[in-house]
């Protein structure tokens, strides 16, 4: 661990390791201090004279249990304590957002994924631009972007194809297939519900694997398929929601907690527990970049009925009774 945190102080460390290790951060506040702690021996032991330095007595004066001469040679690459600490304040008020850019020159039945609590962006072979949601991952095909452009997903992601007509983009998920030329699209196949489709451009078809429907699906609209397979029904998109996991924005008009709390569970990557009678009060409001922190003191003023329980890492836990209408 020592070396991943003097990899990531010199920024030696590639894009996906940085996502993960700032993950690590996040959720591990452990791990945040200790990277702050050997950030200060860091900047103490160096001077400004020195390009390389050795780590291995700043390692033992961080936690005196290194038990192996270990010698990790760093270019300092202007990087003072003060920097460092900023680097881990912007961390931290973070949250749970993590968003990383990765642009793909060549794949071969590549494997690409997100992160538990953060967004990861690629841009494909053929220019095409994926964002994924937390735990999200993609799977390319081999040659994707020579001589076809089909992958398979799992958990939710955004797409904005660039358009081919004469090699369409194909995506696999669960159990339907969706198909098209040239579209910007949402769609996850973690719903409590089976596969959901929402199309904010171009044309979409969309089908089930198991029974061979296929549905068209135009800008303003949306579709899903039951878990089965087997039902799929299409509706005007009545709900911009499902892009405030990478738009940050939410929306609601009278909406029952119940589905705010659906939203924000797929926001900001928390479990939120409530008993049901709370389940039906409505909310009437607008969130804009908001931390999760501060959308559950605001839930919490709004209806005198509902109690924060505890508010741990990634779990949320409400009470109350059911609201006056």
């Amino acid at each position: 661990m020592e070396e991943l945190m003097a990899k990531y102080l010199a920024n030696e460390l590639n894009a996906s390791e940085r996502a993960d290790f700032e993950s690590q951060l996040i959720q591990n506040e452990q791990l945040r201090l200790d990277l702050e702690a050997y950030a200060n021996v860091l900047d103490i032991t160096s001077t400004e004279n020195n390009d390389i330095f050795d780590t291995n007595s700043a390692w033992n004066k961080v936690n005196g249990l290194t038990k192996e001469t270990k010698v990790v040679k760093i270019e300092r690459s202007n990087f003072s304590f003060l920097k460092i600490a900023a680097s881990l304040l912007v961390i931290a008020v973070a949250g749970y957002f993590i968003y990383n850019s990765t642009n793909l020159s060549s794949v071969d039945g590549t494997e690409l994924a997100s992160v538990p609590h953060g967004i990861k962006e690629f841009t494909l072979p053929d220019g095409s631009v994926v964002k994924l949601n937390a735990n999200a991952k993609i799977t390319l095909s081999k040659h994707f972007g020579d001589s076809n452009r089909n992958l398979v997903l799992k958990g939710e992601a955004n797409f904005d194809v660039v358009r081919n007509e004469d090699m369409p983009f194909i995506i696999e998920a669960g159990n339907s297939t969706v198909r098209v030329l040239g579209t910007s699209f949402n769609l996850t196949t973690d719903s409590d519900e089976g596969v959901e489709l929402d199309v904010t451009e171009g044309l979409v078809e969309f089908s089930s694997t198991v029974t061979g429907v296929k549905e068209q699906v135009a800008k303003g609209q949306s579709a899903k398929l039951d878990k089965s397979g087997k039902i799929l029904q299409k509706n005007e998109m009545k709900d911009a929601n499902f892009s405030g996991w990478w738009t940050r924005k939410l929306e609601y008009d009278a909406t029952p907690l119940s589905e705010v709390f659906k939203d924000l569970e797929d926001t900001y990557w928390v479990k939120i527990d409530y008993n049901e009678a709370i389940g039906a009060c409505p909310l009437t409001t607008t969130f804009q970049g908001t931390s999760i922190e501060d959308v559950i003191k605001m839930i919490d003023a709004t209806f005198p009925e509902i109690k924060l329980i505890s508010f741990k890492e990634n779990r949320i836990k409400l009470e109350g009774k059911a609201c006056d209408h």
